[in-house]
């Protein structure tokens, strides 16, 4: 991945909002930051006996799941909800 600019971070982070609402948490935080070629996502969740810290690695399949592609999207989604287990769902 080259350096992301304002505008691929914006994206990013758009894309991940649009992953995390999708998944129904209950209650989380997120933060989106480029790392060593990809994308860092930090997401902070509810979980049963308070909250947990995960961080969560993409790389381009991240924007091109906000872009339409919805195979990175399913890819993306699954491996993130093995990641986020321990999470509260609605």
């Amino acid at each position: 991945m080259a350096a992301p600019d304002v505008v691929d971070l914006a994206r990013a982070t758009r894309a991940v909002s649009t992953l995390l609402d999708g998944m129904k948490l209950s209650a989380h935080l997120y933060a989106v930051e480029p790392r060593e070629g990809m994308w860092a996502v930090i997401v902070e969740c509810a979980t049963g006996s308070g909250w947990q810290r995960i961080e969560l690695r993409a790389g381009p399949e991240l924007l091109a799941a906000i872009n339409g592609d919805a195979e990175a999207r399913a890819t993306l989604h699954t491996q993130w909800r093995a990641h986020l287990a321990d999470c509260k769902y609605d």
